[in-house]
């Protein structure tokens, strides 16, 4: 695992093949052919938002959009506050624990991230969330067990603030 800077020294992404987790998910968000793929997989957990496969793909279209332009109006901020954009994973939990596990939402889109301190974050990875948990479906499975190996590689290289990260990287 790879760690890399997206700007500055506020947020940062898991690097674990050739493209970091950000860009990754954006790519696959912004690709019909694996949107019309994933909701056709996936088709039976579309009854719940009352949308078919076409409509599903359009609505994740725009929402990627929606939430690429977040980030890029963030970082033209001189200063950038990524608070704005992420929560606690947990829905139910109100503090906020060393390196907190966290996420940013856009309708069914979830990035998630390892919280440093205020304003810093490491993306851990993202999916299509079209379940309660994030353990019933395979995908936000995956993505949960990525959140704790990047909580723990961080942990047990001493990371607790910006500045151990710093030092780490």
């Amino acid at each position: 695992m790879k760690i890399i800077n997206i700007f500055d020294l506020y947020l940062r992404a898991c690097k674990f093949t050739s493209i970091d987790e950000l860009e990754k998910n954006f790519a696959l968000w912004t690709d019909p052919k694996y949107l019309f793929d994933y909701f056709k997989e996936n088709e039976s957990k579309l009854s719940y938002f009352k949308i078919n496969v076409t409509d599903a793909v359009t609505k994740t279209l725009k929402e990627a959009q929606l939430l690429q332009q977040k980030f890029y109006e963030l970082s033209l901020k001189k200063n950038i506050n990524l608070d704005e954009l992420f929560q606690n994973l947990n829905d139910n939990e109100y503090q906020v624990s060393p390196l907190s596990k966290q996420k940013s939402k856009q309708y069914w889109l979830r990035l998630y991230a390892i919280k440093i301190e205020p304003n810093h974050y490491v993306i851990t990875g993202g999916a299509i969330k079209l379940t309660h948990t994030m353990d019933e479906c395979k995908y936000t499975k995956k993505e949960k067990q990525k959140l704790e190996n990047c909580r723990d590689y961080l942990s047990e290289n001493g990371v607790y603030d910006a500045d151990s990260l710093n030092k780490l990287l």
